[in-house]
């Protein structure tokens, strides 16, 4: 049987046109055909079903025993190609149930994530959020599609990455109310006299701390490293140690704790957090749209640079 490579919803639509009418001329003047191309594009389906599909019988064209096997056939996969066809992509976040997978920092989760969920309870009602902790494998894990997005202070990823940024983060110090040292402000001696303690979480830049001290002069006594900001407020609050963290997070931190924010008394860089994920996610609407929102919730930010896209090298 000789195969036509090109059988397509035209010639479906055709055969349709054919079987219904059992007359070329009718077929030719409703599909905006001349005869002799409806002659030719039968014959094409004649030679790719191997059967005269079509006889003529006095002034019509009979369906033969295939052709009347075929049309429910026929009709069905042209209904579907042409959806196919005509498909384009939604979202409706009002209806839509749908399971986003980001990692994020720990600074993350404690600044965006409490925003985005409350934000997605108002608007997006059905829309979960499943979380995991920013590691060395995300950008495998957002190329390979187990992640959708990754959020926080993120390295560059090699391969095709969108970056963009939401805001720009600062350091600040976190101390015990009635600290017996440490009055409303903390000089750069008391800072490099006191006892501190270290979050050494991916995601909050403590190597850029590290940095600007070492280039400063200036060395923190740590008294205790931990992974993450788990019981932090609970630790300084009880304690007369010192935290050096991102703002964002020390302000959290702060109400309903025994713990103050104090600006940090040596100049310190600051750092991008960005949304990051994979090229090919970049006109999914859904995604699209979860993207925006998550942009928007910080573009009023008065600290935040306004949000643009980075795109990653490829």
């Amino acid at each position: 049987m000789q195969k036509v490579h090109n059988l397509d919803l035209k010639l479906l639509q055709l055969f349709d046109h054919v079987y219904r009418q059992r007359n070329l001329s009718k077929v030719a003047a409703q599909l905006n055909l001349t005869q002799p191309a409806v002659s030719l594009a039968l014959g094409r389906l004649r030679r790719h079903f191997a059967d005269p599909l079509f006889l003529r019988v006095g002034s019509a064209m009979e369906a033969t025993p295939v052709a009347e096997q075929l049309h429910p056939l026929v009709t069905h996969a042209a209904a579907l190609l042409e959806a196919l066809l005509e498909f384009q992509p939604s979202f409706d976040p009002g209806r839509d149930a749908r399971t986003f997978r980001t990692a994020m920092t720990d600074v993350g989760q404690i600044v965006i994530l409490p925003r985005l969920l409350n934000t997605l309870a108002s608007v997006a009602p059905q829309v979960k959020v499943e979380v995991s902790q920013v590691a060395a494998d995300t950008a495998d894990n957002l190329q390979r599609g187990a992640l959708d997005l990754a959020l926080g202070f993120l390295p560059e990823a090699e391969g095709r990455f969108v970056q963009q940024p939401l805001f720009l983060e600062t350091f600040s110090c976190l101390v015990r109310r009635g600290h017996p040292r440490v009055g409303e402000a903390l000089s750069a001696r008391q800072y490099q006299d006191e006892q501190h303690v270290d979050v050494e979480t991916s995601g909050t830049g403590h190597l850029i701390v590290e940095r600007q001290l070492s280039r400063l002069g200036l060395h923190r006594r740590i008294s205790v490293r931990i992974p993450n900001f788990i019981g932090l407020a609970a630790v300084i609050g009880s304690t007369d140690l010192i935290a050096t963290l991102p703002t964002r997070a020390a302000q959290l931190l702060e109400p309903g704790s025994n713990t103050r924010v104090l600006p940090l008394p040596v100049a310190m860089p600051g750092y991008q957090v960005r949304q990051q994920w994979h090229e090919r996610m970049q006109r999914d609407p859904g995604h699209s749209w979860l993207r925006n929102l998550i942009a928007a919730l910080f573009r009023q930010d008065p600290t935040a640079d306004r949000p643009g896209l980075t795109p990653g090298t490829s």
